[in-house]
């Protein structure tokens, strides 16, 4: 049954813009519902307009701003855009952050402004503070990767490909955490351009020191009482194949010469690794009972002092020393002497990868190549595999075998600076 209240009740979403009744007067208005952002419905009422054109202008407005609230939508009138200079203060400021958060009394290196952030702000300066984010493009980094190396050239001092390639994906960092900030609308549908530069941009060097240097540079520097700290350095460095900053900020309690063990810290990965090295525990409890080093840490001397002193001796032998010369070692190559004789003895990837605390596998593969025995190995292996299926290979003869022509013996070759045969 209807009552009369029933049949005047206006459907829903009918007449949204009519005109009423107030304070004795007829006025136009709206009257309506629209959804909001968090999905629940809300009223909106209004009637002061004099005239039906009036509240219809007024309606729409309120439609087209409820709509742009609802789906983020900000008009381009009132939306701005972000300059580069702009855009990277985010990732300037979390970087020296971290800088800050870092430091500890353990720190052996420190700087106030690191160069990954020098090279930032030069990057900045040179395409202009003032261009915009979304302007950069693949060849602003391929003029930026010329640029560089000109300014190079020109201090005397020439850029590797590879330290500007570290520089560029420091800028690429700073651009994507400006994107992945949701700060600027104008960056969601930006893509920061790929580094131009591979990984691989330059030879590696693959430098290993021989037996004869290793013997040279020790013996100099046992001689020169002064180069205590130097050959202490060479020989843990050696022993334990560590980098140079994982030995400058070892402490005293993270050797332990009854289990043989050595505790390295890596910055570069941050984690810890426990070696089994008992002669590096050996020599540092040695160091320990002869009073050297400081009252925490195992060594006290900067790591320029260190590559001074062996530039010193490396030159009075005559062996090539610094990273611009020909053939020359330098510190870190102590590591790759250390890990490459891992490689020449056969212990398996897994293990120097473990022994160098390496984060990826892929970086302990660069070895591989110093182990020839394991090469032979797998072509022994598969010629075997090639006769179980009956492929009828020819015998493999083991590394520089050479058979006689006329009566089939074997001999070994001795590879010296002239060829000799030994008879097996």
């Amino acid at each position: 049954m209807t009552t009369a209240a029933t049949k005047r009740r206006r459907a829903r979403g009918k007449a949204k813009i009519r005109k009423e009744e107030r304070n004795g007067e007829l006025v136009w208005g709206y009257d309506a519902w629209l959804r909001q952002p968090n999905g629940k419905r809300k009223r909106f009422r209004e009637f002061t307009f004099r005239t039906k054109g009036q509240a219809e202008e007024a309606f729409n407005e309120l439609k087209k701003t409820n709509y742009k609230a609802r789906y983020g939508i900000k008009s381009p009138e009132s939306a701005t855009l972000t300059t580069i200079q702009v855009g990277v203060q985010g990732y300037q400021k979390l970087a020296l952050a971290k800088v800050i958060t870092n430091k500890t009394p353990e720190t052996t290196y420190y700087r106030e402004e690191p160069g990954h952030l020098k090279t930032l702000k030069r990057f900045v300066e040179w395409i202009g503070p003032n261009r915009l984010v979304s302007s950069i493009v693949p060849d602003d980094f391929i003029f930026w990767i010329a640029a560089e190396t000109e300014r190079g050239r020109k201090q005397g001092k020439p850029l590797q490909l590879a330290t500007i390639r570290r520089g560029l994906n420091t800028i690429r960092a700073a651009l994507n955490h400006a994107v992945e900030s949701r700060q600027f609308h104008d960056l969601q549908n930006y893509r920061v351009p790929k580094n131009p530069l591979k990984k691989k941009v330059e030879k590696d060097r693959d430098r290993v020191l021989s037996d004869e240097e290793i013997a040279q540079i020790t013996t100099t520097l046992e001689q020169n009482p002064n180069y205590e700290e130097a050959l202490f350095f060479f020989q843990l460095d050696i022993i334990t194949g560590a980098r140079m900053a994982e030995l400058l900020r070892m402490e005293w309690d993270e050797s332990s010469e009854r289990f043989g063990t050595v505790r390295l810290f890596s910055s570069k990965t941050g984690k810890w690794r426990t070696i089994k090295a008992p002669a590096a525990a050996e020599l540092i409890a040695k160091r320990k009972k002869s009073k050297l080093g400081g009252p925490t840490r195992v060594l006290t001397r900067p790591d320029h002092w260190f590559r001074d002193i062996y530039r010193k001796v490396s030159n009075a032998h005559g062996i090539p020393y610094g990273q611009k010369v020909a053939g020359g070692w330098t510190i870190h190559d102590i590591r790759h002497t250390c890990l490459t004789h891992l490689a020449m003895n056969g212990i398996p990837i897994h293990g120097i990868k473990e022994f160098a605390g390496h984060a990826s596998i892929l970086e302990t593969q660069r070895y591989l190549k110093y182990m020839p025995e394991q090469i032979e190995l797998a072509a022994t292996v598969s010629t075997k595999l090639a006769q179980l299926a009956n492929a009828k290979p020819k015998p493999a003869q083991q590394p520089h075998d050479v058979a006689c022509p006329q009566c089939g013996h074997s001999f070994t070759t001795k590879k010296t600076s002239h060829l000799m045969l030994v008879e097996k």
